[in-house]
């Protein structure tokens, strides 16, 4: 396995001529398409405090209410979530396709919103000195010609003390569609990484709908089926995609003075339940693996659970102090927690293509408690009189770290938003 790292992205790319071919894809094809929904939440804490106390910061101190936030690669909407889910922040949204970039601003103007800037932008041009507090980048700097630079500015970027959320690609999860990528680019005789919509797309299609291909690049190709045109672009025709181990980024986190600080939960890992770092072993091999350090657990559960393993989707910060899952566990039962709640305004995208404000409202928790019966009897225990080890003590043995680590996740974080330290 040589080649993993650029499976599907030769060496040397020249970054200009990738940033152009980049926005004309985007341009091309806008992912993602517009949400039916979006929610935006009254109380300008709860998105920060929640982000802090899962990167183990259960002060709330790294990323504040009112902090300056930075959406690298922003699309068409996930600028316009951040800002509405961080009402008190100051959001920039950056991105290289100039089309993408009027889809958020056309959100922006029905949602109203005012804490939002967008900027065409490319992430290999430096741009900002420890300028944020916050700084969102998934599933971008993977399709760029080299990946270390992008992260390198973006390290730049953050405040001492702030938190970076990245999302790259886990190689294990892209073996299907980086094949795929290669062999379609054969297939068509496009030379570079042009013509993907005159030559690619058409027969990608094709192949989706009718082709029976055997192995496991058939059911693969079954997943597409019924996606929107840009989906299925994405997933099977991106120009450049790099994917990674958890052992090959965290050296490249390395390299842009950056560590990998705690897993972020995501919204896919959550609705796949894929999310846990902690593979299921026995006997001396599960004795082994507690005693690693968390890069070695991760790297372990990584190589063992493959495609079943959770996205390499990680907060990150300054190195070299970090706090270990056994430290940030210790905190965790050593406070006391008092059940969060914040108010929602949900704006719905209607037939005109404009979004409006419904006038249901809703509020997190949803649903108001954890479907998990013994999450639920631990959340249903807590209400701030109380720290988390007494809790868990009464009812019943102290569970282990793993356990431990599970509760923290389904309880106190943003896939989770159930509770909130006092």
């Amino acid at each position: 396995m040589t080649d993993y790292l650029s499976f599907n992205a030769a060496e040397n790319l020249d970054a200009a001529e990738i940033d152009r071919i980049n926005a004309e894809f985007y341009g091309r094809f806008n992912y993602p398409w517009r949400a039916p929904s979006l929610t935006q939440y009254r109380d300008p804490a709860f998105a920060p405090r929640f982000l802090c106390q899962e990167a183990g910061d259960f002060d709330g101190r790294a990323v504040p209410p009112d902090g300056d936030i930075w959406v690298a690669g922003c699309g068409t909407n996930q600028a316009v979530i951040t800002a509405l889910r961080f009402p008190g922040a100051r959001v920039l949204g950056t991105d290289l396709s100039e089309r993408s970039l009027a889809v958020a601003e056309a959100s922006a103007r029905d949602l109203a919103l005012t804490n939002l800037r967008l900027e065409q932008a490319s992430l290999n041009a430096p741009h900002h000195v420890a300028a944020f507090d916050h700084i969102i980048c998934t599933g971008v700097i993977h399709h760029n010609a080299d990946p270390a630079r992008p992260l390198a500015h973006l390290a730049r970027a953050l405040k001492p003390g702030g938190v970076m959320e990245l999302m790259v690609y886990n190689y294990y999860h892209r073996i299907q569609t980086t094949a795929f990528q290669k062999a379609i680019r054969l297939l068509s005789g496009t030379h570079g990484r042009g013509g993907l919509v005159e030559a690619e797309l058409p027969m990608a299609l094709e192949m989706v709908a009718d082709f029976a291909l055997p192995g496991s690049m058939a059911d693969f190709l079954a997943r597409q089926r019924g996606l929107p045109e840009p989906a299925v672009a994405d997933s099977l025709l991106q120009p450049v995609e790099f994917s990674y181990t958890v052992e090959t980024l965290a050296a490249l986190c390395r390299g842009a003075g950056l560590v990998l600080l705690h897993p972020c939960l995501n919204q896919f890992d959550k609705i796949s339940g894929d999310f846990s770092w902690e593979p299921p072993l026995y006997g001396t091999a599960a004795t082994a693996f507690g005693r690693l350090d968390d890069l070695a657990r991760w790297q372990v559960a990584n190589l063992l659970m493959q495609e079943r393993a959770p996205m390499l989707w990680f907060y990150l910060g300054h190195g070299p102090a970090r706090r270990s899952r056994d430290e940030v566990n210790a905190d965790f039962l050593g406070r006391r927690f008092r059940p969060a709640q914040c108010d929602t305004q949900i704006h719905v995208l209607g037939a005109d293509d404009r979004y409006t404000s419904s006038p249901r409202r809703t509020r997190l928790p949803a649903p108001a408690v954890p479907a998990d019966p013994q999450v639920r009897a631990v959340f249903q225990a807590c209400d701030g009189s109380r720290s988390m080890a007494e809790v868990l003590s009464h009812l019943g043995p102290l569970p282990g770290e793993a356990e431990i680590t599970r509760l923290r996740q389904l309880l106190t974080t943003p896939a989770f938003p159930y509770l909130l330290a006092s």
